[in-house]
Order: C-alpha cells, then sequence, then structure tokens
C-alpha cells in the first residue's frame, strides 16, 4: 500500500450494514459517509453528516475495509465530490485491494473523474426536495450501463416531473437503470407510484428504501 499517513479525508461515519438501494440491493457493504454537502434537501434523513464531520487519514479507511470480507464498499455523504483530491486517493487505494465500488451523488457536480468501473448512483433533484434544478446535465454523458440515476418521489408534482425527465432520456440513453424511490414518509406513495409506472410502461426500476423498511441496526465501525 501506498505511503498515505498524511492523507486525510472527512467523513461522518463508517459502518457495516446490507445494502438498501439501487440494483446491489441486499448486499452485505462496507459504507463510507463522507462529511459535508452543498445541498440542503427537505428529505435529507441524514442532516447530521451535513456538518464537517472527523479527518480521517486514509490508510486506516482502508484497513477496516480489509478487515470485513465483503467485497462490497460504498461511498456515500453528505456529497462524496466536495473533497475531490481526498476522494481520487481513497478510491485508487479501495480499487487496488480489489473492492466493488459505488458511490452516491446529488448529481450537482461533475462526475466525470470517477473510474468506469466504479458503478455511480446519480440523484436527479425532484421538486418536493427543495433543490430542484441543481443536476448537472453534462453528467449524463459519463453514464455508462453500470450507473444509475435516481429519482425520490414524494408528490405528484416529482411523479409529473419524473415523466418530463424520463420519457426522452429513455430514446437517448436506453441503457441507463432509472431508479424511482418512493418517499416513504409520504403514506400510500409506493403504491401510487407502483400504479403510475406500470400505467405508463416506464423501462425503470422500483426502489424503496428496504433498510429503512425493516429497520436494520447496522454495525458501526468507525
Amino acid at each position: 500500500m501506498k505511503n498515505t499517513t498524511n492523507d486525510t479525508i472527512n467523513i461522518s461515519e463508517v459502518f457495516y450494514s446490507f445494502q438498501g438501494e439501487s440494483t446491489l440491493v441486499g448486499r452485505p457493504t462496507i459504507f463510507i459517509r463522507l462529511s459535508e454537502c452543498n445541498l440542503n434537501c427537505s428529505i435529507c434523513d441524514t442532516k447530521y453528516s451535513l456538518k464537517k464531520g472527523k479527518a480521517v487519514k486514509i490508510d486506516k479507511i482502508i484497513k477496516i475495509a480489509l478487515s470485513i470480507k465483503t467485497p462490497h464498499v460504498c461511498i456515500t455523504g453528505g456529497e462524496p465530490l466536495l473533497q475531490k483530491t481526498a476522494l481520487k486517493k481513497l478510491l485508487t487505494e479501495l480499487l487496488r485491494i480489489k473492492k466493488i465500488i459505488s458511490i452516491e451523488t446529488n448529481g450537482s457536480l461533475s462526475i466525470s473523474d470517477i473510474p468506469k468501473k466504479i458503478k455511480k448512483v446519480v440523484d436527479v433533484k425532484t421538486p418536493s426536495t427543495g433543490e430542484h434544478g441543481s443536476f448537472k446535465n453534462s453528467n449524463l454523458k459519463y453514464l455508462s450501463s453500470n450507473d444509475e440515476l435516481k429519482l425520490v418521489i414524494s408528490d405528484q408534482k416529482d411523479i409529473n416531473f419524473a415523466k418530463r425527465f424520463i420519457r426522452p432520456l429513455i430514446l437517448k440513453k436506453p441503457d441507463i437503470c432509472i431508479l424511482l424511490s418512493p418517499n416513504l414518509a409520504v403514506e400510500g406513495m409506493s403504491k401510487k407510484l407502483v400504479n403510475w409506472i406500470i400505467k405508463e410502461q416506464l423501462s425503470v426500476v422500483f426502489q424503496p428504501q428496504i433498510h429503512k423498511l425493516i429497520k436494520e441496526k447496522p454495525i458501526h465501525l468507525l
């Protein structure tokens, strides 16, 4: 391993659980939650990660990742891409130890520097989030069939927006996986979203946050 003794990255937490979202759902995963975010979504369920967090040596995180047998690592936030230089070093080391990496980003910053072998799960903020319009459209050209776009649906305005966004995108990039996630805090939204997807015959993935449904308790590693 390269000498990363003086290399640190700001994190909120590192924990071990199972993946409750994306097409990797159900897989035991190490989650590295980086701190701070450039957005302030109304539906954010990790407000504590908006704070600066703590600086942790990257080699310490790598040792933790090596101690857990699962190959899957998810980099989440906060917004990981705010720490561009430190993130690059972290990803390089995780790839070196042959981890299967996914990264969750809010879609407002460029994903152009993320290696293709890393699964990018990119948010498209809907009107109910309060951050509608933050999506960086140029990110679409950096998405491959390995990547995913995620929209969280809370109300009819979100559904209308999703319809306008998804239809032309499917025609341009049919190989991109689109996740539609119901806001579980809104009663009846899951059923309403499923019925709409079926009615519209959309080529998307219905993706509730399964970890919330079963109320899992993660194992904190840092």
